[in-house]
């Protein structure tokens, strides 16, 4: 019987160690045919992760062959169309999951960490004179950590530039769990120093920049007017809202019965499909929180247990909520006793404006992942869902 892969969130790990693996590599196919900037947003411990670094494996010119790594994949029997794009391009690949800070300095320390490693990956930049003494310089800064920061704020538009005259090839940048520091900032009281510096590090990556091949970039919330993502005309955003993507994060329910099947305990679903209920993810499609799952087949002698919850990282949540300027306490109450009710989410998050703002804490509940929209309806321009509490999970 394959390990399961709980807590790994390598793609090319799962597959060398033999994990257990469900199939997500249409991700790819989907990906390439979108647009050139994807912004996709999930809760926590949904494969975010791991979905990029599927696409990281796949598109990375490496310097030795990873074709193997898909050749019994779903994306492989697409043909041509897409393969041709496996092991093709620089990558750049940045995750920000641990950016959890509670000051600036210590956030600060990170983001230099972070792209210290990224251009440290790409050393054999530095070989062959390749870079000119004044490029030299300033990678080597960047490096050993001592570059300005004007200097950071532009590295990945550097960074980028080199690859692409090297490779003679743009580049793909995929950056994970964006929006991590920027709740680490809001709830600590350094926002405004953290969005100026993680703004201008966007638009380096993504806005006009001419060797950029394919970025997507990853979160539980999509943040708005701080302009992170102003100006890319060409970024489409997905949420558990949308239905492009439904089924590439997270488990559908076929999914889930194969893995009961294969792990010979398929006569668990009612009870699986009771006490972890599943998400409506776009136009009505079941998807599972994969966490909850995986760890239910790995410790299915110990019966059902709240796995996801007990992981989850709800202090903004708390915040606004017992927060004075929150007066809804009731629906909230309601919530908890099995009622729904009607609202239009938001698509985006105005930080500097969630206290007193009650759509923005229903916002959070539903994106991450503790509301379910059921049904939607639309009213002329609008578009409306009716969100409901599912306490097993």
């Amino acid at each position: 019987m394959e390990k399961l892969p709980i807590g790994i969130s390598d793609f090319k790990q799962v597959k060398e160690e033999g994990y257990y693996y469900v199939d997500k590599s249409l991700f790819i196919k989907e990906v390439l045919d979108n647009v050139k900037i994807i912004l996709l947003t999930r809760p926590r411990r949904f494969g975010k992760t791991i979905n990029l670094s599927l696409l990281r494996y796949f598109f990375e010119k490496a310097n030795t062959d990873t074709s193997y790594l898909f050749k019994d994949l779903k994306i492989w029997k697409e043909g041509g169309p897409y393969t041709r794009h496996q092991g093709q391009y620089p990558v750049i690949f940045l995750t920000f999951k641990g950016v959890k800070e509670d000051n600036w300095e210590k956030t600060y320390e990170w983001f230099r960490n972070i792209i210290a490693e990224e251009f440290k990956d790409h050393s054999y930049l530095l070989k062959n004179n390749f870079l000119t003494g004044d490029e030299k310089t300033l990678f080597k800064k960047i490096i050993n950590r001592n570059a300005s920061e004007l200097e950071y704020k532009n590295s990945l538009r550097t960074l980028s530039a080199f690859l692409y005259r090297y490779h003679q090839q743009r580049v793909v940048i995929l950056i994970d769990e964006y929006d991590t520091p920027v709740n680490a900032s809001y709830l600590n009281g350094f926002y405004e120093q953290t969005t100026p510096f993680m703004r201008s590090l966007f638009e380096g990556a993504y806005k006009d920049n001419e060797y950029l091949e394919k970025g997507v970039i990853t979160g539980i919330l999509r943040v708005a007017k701080e302009g992170f993502f102003s100006g890319l005309n060409n970024l489409k955003a997905y949420s558990v809202l949308s239905h492009p993507f439904a089924d590439k994060f997270g488990f559908t329910e076929a999914e889930v019965i194969q893995m009961l099947e294969d792990y010979g305990v398929k006569e668990a679903l009612p009870t699986i499909q009771a006490w972890y209920n599943g998400y409506v993810v776009g136009n009505q499609a079941v998807i599972y929180n994969p966490w909850s799952i995986l760890n239910y087949v790995d410790t299915r002698e110990d019966g059902l247990r709240p796995h996801w919850v007990n992981t989850s990282d709800n202090a903004l949540i708390q915040e606004l909520i017992v927060d004075d300027e929150f007066k809804n306490r009731k629906r909230l109450l309601e919530l908890i006793d099995g009622q729904g009710f009607v609202m239009r989410p938001s698509e985006t998050m105005i930080f500097p404006g969630l206290r007193g703002d009650e759509t923005a804490v229903w916002t959070l509940l539903l994106y991450g992942g503790y509301l379910n929209a059921i049904n939607r309806r639309r009213d002329d321009n609008d578009e409306f869902f009716y969100l409901r509490y599912d306490d097993t999970q």
